[in-house]
């Protein structure tokens, strides 16, 4: 895998995993070792899809739940 941010190439493992994205998809977050970005990487495909910083939820919502609070007042 190479990391989209510094270049860094090494194998998949040697990315930190942080954690799954969504529950019911195969897009994980895992943290390049040489430059520390954080990335959304398609576990399957094992391909970079972006960097994510402080946030960005390139995955989308997670159940669609997120306002419901706010309709309940």
């Amino acid at each position: 895998m190479k990391c989209i941010a510094c270049g860094h190439e090494a194998a998949l493992k040697e990315f930190r995993y942080l954690y799954n994205a969504r529950i019911d998809a195969s897009m994980t977050l895992r943290q390049c070792p040489q430059c520390q970005e954080w990335l959304a990487v398609d576990e399957v495909t094992g391909e970079v899809q972006q960097k994510v910083g402080p946030g960005e939820a390139p995955w989308g919502k997670s159940a669609g739940i997120e306002d419901l609070a706010e309709d309940a007042k």
